[in-house]
């Protein structure tokens, strides 16, 4: 039985997503085993997956990319401390629209907003700017001047049905963090 309270080697983590990915390409290819070994032997001179570093395995879904498979290759996850996200996105914010705009969402809330997402759903396995603003579009199609797909177009009064189910969310991973 996985014991759920210890932590996750953010190495490891990418090497298994990695070779998720490496293998759902290689199905998607219909390469065999064998032959996407190969491929590695040609490429770094090492016939085992295992073996490969993880900058090498992320050339190897590269590569089978360009052969035309529709993975996600996932790269390393940046630790990210909440405070200095937000005050980043607050600062692309107001870089973008200096003076505001009446009945907008404030760049407070844009800021807010961006950094839920990105410190709690993105998680590197879609993209994120495109999952955001499929979350955005669920959540404001049913409201007056919905749907929105893009938070520049974020109305002041789509905030509360944006911003609740980010804050629920964080709030449940903190809690699943406090309990351990």
């Amino acid at each position: 039985m996985k014991n759920s309270n210890a932590k996750i080697d953010p190495d490891k983590e990418l090497y298994l997503r990695q070779n998720k990915a490496i293998h759902k390409a290689r199905a998607q290819l219909g390469m065999e085993l064998d032959d996407c070994r190969e491929l590695a032997r040609q490429m770094f001179g090492k016939a085992s997956l295992s073996s490969l570093s993880l900058e090498q395995r992320s050339e190897l879904i590269d590569e089978l990319k360009a052969k035309g498979t529709k993975v996600f290759n996932p790269k390393e996850l940046k630790p990210q401390r909440r405070e200095t996200a937000y005050f980043e996105h607050l600062a692309s914010w107001d870089k973008r629209f200096p003076k505001g705009r009446r009945g907008f969402a404030s760049n407070k809330q844009l800021a807010w907003i961006e950094t839920l997402w990105t410190l709690d759903f993105d998680d590197g396995r879609t993209d994120s700017k495109r999952g955001l603003r499929g979350f955005l579009w669920r959540q404001t199609k049913s409201l007056e001047n919905g749907p929105v797909s893009d938070l520049a177009f974020l109305r002041d009064n789509h905030v509360d049905a944006v911003i609740t189910p980010l804050l629920q969310r964080a709030r449940k991973k903190q809690d699943g963090k406090n309990r351990r």
